[in-house]
């Protein structure tokens, strides 16, 4: 008996040709094909679902605050002597509300945000530490001033964080609302225009630059019995991911830059919603616009595909279609606008 034989036989029948191993490969390719844009799905899914959690531990805070304080936070506050760009932001009042107690102690309130104690060269400063439950984790698309650890950048690239800049600052992808911008009309009240502080986080000034009538002047935090529209229709914050620091086109470095929009402890952190598609100047919602459009104008953006994440006064969260007509998103930005919102247009 040839058993040598039989065993080479045997070893030949256990073996594959390379036509069925390359059936093999594109078989697991077409399964692989298949299946991550489910998975991809799966994970954008579970990251939208962070956001909107990070947005109700903000809103929870928020009204906290109010509840002790018997008002909300201030938008952006510029105390007695400090420069305009060197005020604090909504998002440092009501940290004590986030579980951040200890952060806000750290705070100095009286003195420029981007100096000393409040900024440490080595990042060590209160307004340099990273917050998780300001970042979204669905940001994929940021500015160039701004770093992938959650900071702002080194705006001039000379290799270190510059004092009295703001380099290094953490950021956030969640902009406080002031308002509609005040040019905007109102079709509920005759076309008149929205003007100043209609919305919930209010620039307030005091001492040095201001004088006159200026709004910011005068401007009071708002408190629950000032929301004539109902807590449950109007917005308080919003996702706008992925900025940095304001330049023209909202994506260049430059030097002097003093509009840090996207430091969670920077006034800037705030915004006046004025884009529309139909206004004959920039043609674009305010919702997911390009994305140099967006950052250069404090306008809401997310990655999340198809809309934004909102944060209600009543502190539920909704997704707000970029498909939203611009009289609505303007309508949920304004307290006291008297304007009707159609039940269907927030979503869960």
């Amino acid at each position: 008996m040839d058993t040598t034989s039989g065993g080479r036989r045997a070893r030949r029948r256990r073996g594959f040709t390379l036509v069925e191993l390359l059936v093999v490969i594109a078989i697991v390719g077409v399964l692989v094909a298949l299946l991550l844009p489910a998975i991809q799905a799966a994970r954008e899914s579970a990251r939208r679902t962070q956001c909107t959690n990070n947005l109700k531990q903000i809103g929870l805070g928020m009204i906290n605050h109010e509840i002790s304080k018997k008002t909300f936070p201030p938008g952006e506050f510029k105390p007695k002597g400090v420069p305009v760009n060197g005020g604090l932001a909504w998002s440092c009042w009501f940290l004590p509300y986030l579980e951040e107690a200890a952060l806000h102690s750290q705070l100095n309130f009286k003195v420029d945000m981007r100096s000393v104690p409040n900024w440490q060269a080595d990042l060590s400063g209160p307004v340099n530490r990273v917050i998780s439950v300001y970042l979204c984790p669905s940001m994929a698309r940021h500015q160039a001033l701004r770093t992938v650890e959650g900071r702002l950048g080194d705006f001039d690239g000379n290799g270190i964080f510059s004092p009295d800049s703001g380099e290094g600052m953490g950021a956030i992808d969640y902009v406080g609302i002031e308002g509609p911008a005040k040019n905007v009309l109102n079709p509920a009240e005759g076309n008149a225009k929205y003007d100043n502080g209609r919305g919930m986080l209010l620039d307030k000034d005091t001492g040095g630059l201001c004088r006159g009538t200026a709004y910011e002047c005068a401007a009071k935090a708002i408190t629950i019995r000032n929301v004539t529209d109902g807590t449950s229709k109007t917005m308080m914050v919003a996702e706008c991911s992925g900025r940095g620091a304001a330049d023209p086109d909202g994506d260049g470095p430059l030097n002097n830059i003093n509009e840090l929009d996207g430091a969670w402890a920077s006034k800037n952190n705030i915004a006046k919603i004025k884009l529309n598609a139909e206004d004959g100047v920039y043609n674009v919602s305010a919702i997911n616009p390009p994305a140099a459009t967006n950052w250069a104008e404090e306008e809401m953006f997310s990655d999340h595909p198809g809309g934004v994440n909102i944060l209600m006064v009543d502190g539920s969260v909704h997704f707000l279609s970029e498909e939203t007509h611009y009289t609505i998103y303007y309508a949920l930005c304004s307290r006291n606008g008297n304007e009707v919102i159609p039940g269907d247009a927030l979503s869960h």
